[in-house]
């Protein structure tokens, strides 16, 4: 009973972390209401559950807040660059869907699908990358595609969960709707911890110096 009641003991840091957890997606949330800034909530909300596991660093007000402020050029850049492709990637489906038919429209079908997934895996290592080191957005985009390649069994993990909410909404519409309110309040600082997790190796690897995931500097 004492260690369930101590302060320093697993329950109530484990309180601590979804108190935390709820606090940054209210925080991301409202970060993202003027749509422009979605990538600044983006990059802040990385960066927040990046120290929480990297670095065991607990803040949340305050961190979250310098994140978004230092990284929103360079995170507001890669959302519009990434908004854009989204935004091509439909119009294309349309055309095809519209004056394509037959073996020609699957072919084009599948080269859309597989320049999609290339983009997705790419953008699952843009913001963790631009929030934890300074290079230019080439170097940054540069050490997104070595990442990708070189760890795809966890590039699919992370594109698996960025893409959760989309996949559980095609999936049944209804059950996305039954676990709205969970993404409401704690669902996708959830992921950013997870994704987190995820990173925590290869962010080891690189700050060690291994060779074998070498990237521009």
């Amino acid at each position: 009973m004492k260690s369930i009641l101590d302060l320093d003991g697993t329950f109530f840091q484990f309180l601590s972390r979804v108190g935390d957890l709820i606090l940054v997606n209210v925080l991301f949330l409202l970060c993202c209401l003027p749509v422009v800034t979605i990538g600044a909530a983006q990059a802040a909300l990385t960066k927040v559950t990046q120290d929480y596991i990297l670095d065991n660093d607990r803040g949340v007000w305050k961190p979250f807040l310098k994140a978004f402020r230092q990284n929103f050029k360079q995170a507001t850049a890669v959302w519009l660059a990434e908004a854009v492709i989204l935004v091509s990637l439909v119009c294309d489906f349309l055309l095809i869907k519209t004056y394509f038919t037959g073996t020609l429209a699957t072919v084009m079908y599948v080269l859309l699908a597989a320049l999609a997934i290339l983009v997705c895996c790419v953008s699952a290592y843009m913001l963790p990358l631009l929030v934890r080191y300074e290079n230019t957005l080439r170097q940054h985009l540069g050490n997104a595609v070595v990442l990708a390649v070189i760890k795809l069994p966890r590039t699919v993990g992370l594109v698996a969960l960025d893409l959760m909410p989309l996949l559980i909404a095609l999936l049944s519409l209804s059950v996305f709707t039954q676990t709205l309110i969970f993404w409401l309040i704690v669902g996708f600082a959830f992921v950013a911890y997870l994704r987190a997790n995820l990173l925590r190796p290869v962010f080891r690897e690189l700050e060690e110096g291994n060779d074998s995931v070498t990237v521009f500097r």
